[in-house]
């Protein structure tokens, strides 16, 4: 069976949905974690390495029955010119300003202004940091209770004062990005995802013959 990339920018709750849309008897079951602050982490057969920025990705094949789910950040392109038979899913930004406005909040608030839930994370992150760093030895000033967003200041050299997080956020709730120009086999609106689960799941049983139940994708505000 294919491997089936779900592929979402941060704060759109991708890794919830890839969580429930592996429930689905069609689909290879994911491990996952729900944390406190709202997050789900999922463990996928390449180890979110496609969720990286420069992902470095040992070649793997699908489940012979079933879908494989991977979650992916804009690297569908990348997947299907490495692996064989990729299926792709791709949960749009929202249209609507107001909304959009309210998902990159609830990014920043889940994954920015948080800590990173376990060790095994918290190194994960220093580690995909590192690769862009100019100066590894950023590493030495991080503590593990840090948020997120210090952590990614001190990356780029630049002391996490109350004042330079505060402008790094703005940046962030200025930046305009617009979709992919990548193919994908199924878009999902994300004010559908939001106000209108029963939609997503008749696209996803019409596209790939997966049935999931419906209120496993509600509440994605």
């Amino acid at each position: 069976m294919p491997f089936l990339f779900v592929d979402y920018d941060q704060g759109a709750g991708g890794e919830r949905f890839c969580a429930a849309l592996s429930q689905s008897p069609k689909c290879e079951r994911l491990e996952y974690r729900r944390f406190d602050n709202g997050r789900t982490k999922v463990h996928d057969i390449f180890a979110q390495e496609f969720l990286k920025p420069t992902p470095d990705i040992e070649i793997k094949k699908s489940h012979p029955e079933l879908y494989t789910i991977v979650p992916t950040h804009r690297h569908t392109d990348l997947a299907r010119s490495l692996l064989e038979d990729v299926h792709s899913i791709r949960i749009q930004r929202p249209r609507d300003k107001e909304l959009h406005q309210r998902m990159v909040e609830h990014r920043i608030k889940k994954v920015l202004l948080t800590r990173e839930p376990t060790p095994e994370y918290f190194f994960g992150l220093l580690k995909i940091l590192s690769k862009s760093a100019s100066d590894k030895e950023f590493v030495r000033k991080v503590k593990y209770h840090m948020l997120t967003v210090e952590i990614i200041l001190l990356s780029q050299n630049i002391e996490p004062t109350p004042e330079a997080v505060e402008k790094y956020l703005i940046e962030i709730r200025n930046t305009k990005e617009v979709e992919p120009d990548q193919h994908y086999d199924l878009a999902i609106p994300y004010e559908q995802l939001l106000h209108n689960p029963e939609q997503v799941k008749k696209a996803l049983y019409l596209n790939f013959g997966i049935t999931v139940l419906e209120d496993c994708l509600a509440s994605y505000a």
